[in-house]
């Protein structure tokens, strides 16, 4: 009898975790004949289509208000591209990269910016969930060597200016550190491209466990 409680109270306890999520990231493509814009996109397939209708929905969003910002002539040319910089059990990190040429401009305009999705819920993952850092302590994780810089072909690099600001478009790294993507000229020349601060995991642990007590 005891033992079949004791299986009960296990199964009842794994009823509340959360199931393993897997998926697959396949890449697509949408354009025009004029070639107006050139746009690779994610497609996520979960086993749970309904987070999967969730996800690539607000991917499609983000594809449509490219498209119409070209059918409105706010911008002449765009070009989008994207990379999956991690995934488990539990998120998927997207990072992409958006060239833009605005009417009437001769030189194309580079935008970043990462997203995260929860695979249980479909949500959007904030940086906070997992880093909560300030300016100073960002920048003294840089002087210190706890955290990297390096420029849009990931060489590493040495910052001649203070980091201006603590970017939220934030990827999960497979070593366990966290990068902050930053738009080009924010850190370097524009030349260098979208800049990143990698932040080690044991930067990461220390900042969240001195500003959770300072709360």
């Amino acid at each position: 009898m005891n033992n079949i409680i004791k299986i009960c109270i296990i199964c009842t306890l794994l009823s509340f975790l959360p199931s393993i999520s897997t998926a697959q990231v396949s890449s697509e493509y949408m354009g025009d004949k004029k070639q107006t814009y050139s746009l690779a996109y994610p497609v996520v397939d979960i086993e749970d289509k309904k987070i999967e209708d969730k996800i690539n929905e607000d991917i499609e969003v983000q594809l449509e208000d490219l498209k119409e910002k070209i059918e409105k002539h706010v911008y002449s040319k765009v070009d989008m591209t994207y990379y999956e910089k991690y995934e488990d059990d539990n998120i998927i990190s997207l990072m992409f990269y958006v060239n833009k040429k605005k009417k009437f401009s001769n030189s194309m305009e580079l935008e970043g910016y990462t997203i995260t999705y929860d695979k249980h819920t479909g949500e959007r993952v904030p940086m906070s969930r997992y880093l909560n850092i300030n300016l100073e302590q960002l920048q003294d994780a840089l002087n210190n060597s706890q955290a990297y810089a390096v420029d849009g072909l990931d060489n590493g690099v040495n910052l001649s200016k203070r980091i201006p600001y603590v970017s939220h478009n934030y990827f999960i790294c497979h070593d366990g550190s966290i990068g902050l993507l930053y738009q080009a000229g924010d850190l370097m020349e524009v030349e260098a491209g979208a800049c990143k601060i990698v932040v080690s995991p044991e930067t990461i642990a220390k900042v969240n466990e001195l500003n959770k007590a300072n709360e």
